[in-house]
């Protein structure tokens, strides 16, 4: 959030002394106030010995002074001669004094000239107030030079005031704008060394797992590939061979997938690393792959959801397809995928349970693996027994045209983590 402007940059609320705005506010106000003093008999009167001494002349004195005050951000140098001579016209041919409207225009005009950013058009200023002083004590006619000495302090201290506290103003905008592209700056590096730390660290993953994964499914792929075309005992042995082959060689595709994406730093949510929950054939590879009948209907048109999505689903069905596999061999897996509308598309995977205990050896991380997909997709889902004898897991996630998220906090853990999510 940007910080508050100072309060010496505003006019009136909402009007910055530094615009449009605050060249006609200032001007109005001191149209208020020479009308208010004239009216009053708040300035010198005019002085009917001398040429302009006539009623209408204080009046115009006001109104010059007000119209030179706009010009004083665009022609300094053109407001502070027009303010001058005013000052000058109205001691020597009106009131015979210095009035007090044009006196404050050319105060405040200095003070804005003091704010221009170019230094030679600051130096001009000061030069013609250092004129003007200069006219004014010559007009004035002091007549010792004691006098004379306090006269020019007096203009000294009145031109140098404004003069002074506009420079002050201008170092200290500077010295602002200097302090924000210094923490630009020392954000914009920390983001560059965070980045390039990143990119470190994705060319150190990509080439552990080139070196050591991908080495080593290149194996098994070829060890298989040697066993098949051996003869074998039964069928069973020659299907179960293949699709083992088949495995390594599918894993080392998405695997070398996923070192690209790592090693060239792309979005992984933008790559495909999985398969969609729509591909029914890469659903029966993966229940060939893990010896399972399974029976899929897939009612979801292409597009109905985001890659993002599709690939969690695709996920959390081959991982609960493997614990069937696992927990529950040989019994059928009956896979359903509904497009519910509004309410988002849900995944069902149902299996009857095993009659007797089945030693998996698995790490017991199937079913928080899964809810961390569909959280991060922005679903829901559940995973459990029901029925008593059945296993049913429920995923449900957002459509493409149902929104970001079931609720927010899962939209957001899924917008933050989308990438995770796909290439997990």
């Amino acid at each position: 959030m940007a910080a508050p402007a100072p309060l010496d940059a505003w006019v009136l609320p909402r009007i910055r002394y530094s615009s449009t705005a605050g060249d006609v506010a200032v001007a109005a106000l001191l149209l208020v106030v020479g009308g208010g003093l004239t009216i009053g008999g708040g300035t010198p009167a005019p002085d009917p010995t001398l040429p302009l001494g006539e009623p209408w002349a204080p009046w115009a004195v006001v109104v010059a002074a007000a119209l030179a005050t706009l010009l004083k951000r665009r022609a300094p140098l053109l407001a502070i001669g027009l303010l001058g001579a005013l000052l000058l016209v109205d001691a020597a041919w009106v009131s015979g004094a210095l009035p007090l409207v044009p006196l404050l225009a050319l105060l405040d005009a200095v003070y804005a000239a003091m704010l221009h950013p170019a230094v030679r058009a600051r130096r001009a200023v000061l030069v013609a107030a250092g004129a003007l002083a200069l006219a004014l004590l010559l007009l004035a006619r002091p007549g010792t030079p004691a006098d004379a000495v306090q006269l020019a302090a007096m203009l000294a201290m009145l031109l140098g005031t404004p003069a002074l506290w506009g420079t002050s103003v201008r170092q200290r905008d500077e010295l602002l704008g200097a302090e924000r592209e210094r923490v630009a700056a020392v954000a914009a590096a920390g983001e560059a060394a965070r980045a390039g730390a990143l990119r470190q660290e994705r060319s150190a993953m990509a080439r552990e797992l080139h070196d050591e994964l991908a080495a080593r499914l290149s194996a098994i792929a070829l060890q298989t590939g040697a066993l098949e075309v051996r003869e074998h005992p039964d069928a069973a042995t020659a299907r179960s061979i293949a699709a083992v082959r088949r495995s390594s060689i599918e894993a080392l595709t998405e695997l070398r997938q996923l070192i690209d994406v790592l090693g060239d730093d792309r979005d992984a949510a933008g790559t495909r690393v999985a398969a969609r929950i729509e591909d029914l054939e890469a659903l029966a590879a993966d229940a060939e792959r893990f010896g399972v009948d399974l029976v899929a209907r897939v009612a979801v048109d292409a597009g109905a959801l985001e890659s993002t999505a599709s690939h969690a689903l695709a996920r959390i069905a081959r991982e609960a397809i493997a614990n069937a596999a696992r927990h529950a061999p040989g019994a059928p897996v009956r896979l359903r995928v509904d497009d519910l509308g509004e309410r988002g598309v849900e995944l069902r995977v149902e299996n009857a349970m095993a009659v007797r205990a089945v030693e998996a050896g698995g790490n017991g991380l199937g079913i928080p693996l899964m809810r961390e997909r569909w959280t991060l997709a922005g679903g829901e889902g559940e995973a459990g027994p029901v029925d008593d004898d059945r296993w049913l897991v429920r995923a449900r996630v957002p459509s493409a045209a149902a929104g970001d998220s079931f609720d927010e906090p899962a939209g957001a853990a899924r917008r933050g983590a989308a990438a995770a999510g796909a290439a997990a």
